[in-house]
């Protein structure tokens, strides 16, 4: 079932004008410290072979996501902190996590607002406001079915790991840093574009315009029919007054410079 926002739903009590206040943000600091000091110790000990309830995922970003993608239908709930995005990496994983929520994963994603540019604020503003958020977290991690961590590993022949850790202080540590980071949280489709007249639908046929090259992978992705998504599009040009899809994303563009940052 699509549990996305309901057009009379009103999620602007969450878009704060002052966003993240310092209680909160230094609550996110204390957790993430700490459980920084517990991902050094583990990874101090993964690089001297010392016994450690660990084990690296991967090697390198393709990897990484290949031992990700493997594992992922095995697991049951994942939250996820993530400080990074773009544009290129939305266009894969979005697709790859409503896939896995429909096979009955259950995920809650809390992106580190401050660090992500206006065209991926908006991307995001088009999903589901039970799974994505935007919040104060700075350190990347998931914890996956509550009992364990996926956190940056050592650097192994210049590339980059990520490690699996059941290790108990660390795991605590995670969960302090995660519920934190929950604390500060609100549901990304508080920030939506700021064009009267548009339906729900349009706003995410807009938001997946930047991520999707085709009507027909839009199609696919809002399980409606091509002819339905170029009728939208067409709406969308009119509202926006642009002649062609590329003017709209200027459009978009300069109506994303206007929301408070």
């Amino acid at each position: 079932m699509d549990q996305r926002a309901r057009p009379e739903q009103d999620f602007s009590v969450f878009a704060d004008s002052v966003r993240f206040p310092g209680p909160g943000r230094l609550r996110v600091t204390e957790a993430m410290t700490r459980l920084e000091a517990e991902r050094l110790r583990v990874v101090r000990a993964l690089e001297h072979g010392q016994p450690v309830a660990a084990r690296v995922l991967g090697r390198g970003g393709q990897e990484i996501n290949q031992n990700i993608v493997r594992e992922l239908p095995s697991w049951r709930t994942l939250d996820s902190v993530k400080p990074t995005g773009s544009l290129e990496r939305l266009a894969v994983s979005l697709p790859h996590n409503t896939y896995a929520m429909q096979a009955g994963l259950r995920m809650t994603s809390v992106w580190h607002r401050d660090a992500l540019s206006p065209d991926v604020r908006l991307v995001l503003s088009g999903e589901d406001p039970e799974v994505y958020f935007f919040g104060y977290g700075p350190l990347e991690m998931k914890i996956v079915d509550g009992v364990e961590v996926l956190l940056e590993g050592p650097t192994v022949r210049n590339r980059t790991t990520v490690v699996v850790v059941r290790d108990p202080a660390c795991l605590a540590a995670a969960r302090r840093y995660w519920d934190a980071v929950r604390a500060t949280a609100y549901p990304c489709a508080a920030e939506q574009l700021p064009v009267d007249g548009l339906t729900e639908r349009q706003r995410r046929v807009v938001a997946l315009m930047l991520t999707c090259s085709s009507d027909e992978q839009i199609a696919r992705r809002l399980g409606l029919s091509v002819r339905t998504v170029r009728t939208e599009v067409a709406v969308i040009l009119e509202l926006l007054d642009a002649p062609t899809r590329f003017v709209a994303g200027v459009r978009v563009r300069e109506l994303l410079s206007r929301i408070t940052a």
